[in-house]
């Protein structure tokens, strides 16, 4: 077995482990938003905020509606919540960062030899 193909499937699955841990931080930060602006069902609009299999969302017509709410301030709980997500969210990304790179690399590599 190449090592090539060893690489890519640990760093594509870490890959896709990291996008389903961001689209669940995504997930609970549009909900509480939306919650604190008093948007009829918040947990709709966060389940429609994430990314389907072509990338596209409706994140963009979110952030356009979520305008016309004013918000409200958050409880301690809610502000501590909406950190740590926040916090989860960046992580996520930098997973996603770092697994991509060897990916996109080993993939090079892989169908250079073939």
């Amino acid at each position: 077995m190449n090592i090539y193909l060893v690489i890519m499937v640990i760093t594509g699955a870490c890959l896709i482990m990291a996008g389903i841990f961001f689209n669940y931080n995504i997930y609970h930060l549009v909900k509480i938003d939306a919650e604190a602006r008093g948007m009829k069902r918040p947990g709709l609009w966060a389940l429609l905020s994430l990314q389907n299999s072509d990338g596209s969302g409706v994140l963009p017509l979110y952030l356009i509606v979520r305008r016309k709410h004013p918000r409200r301030p958050l409880t301690s709980q809610e502000e501590s919540d909406y950190q740590v997500l926040k916090k989860k969210a960046r992580l996520a990304l930098i997973m996603i960062l770092v697994s991509a790179i060897p990916l996109v690399v080993t993939a090079i590599y892989y169908f250079a030899d073939k």
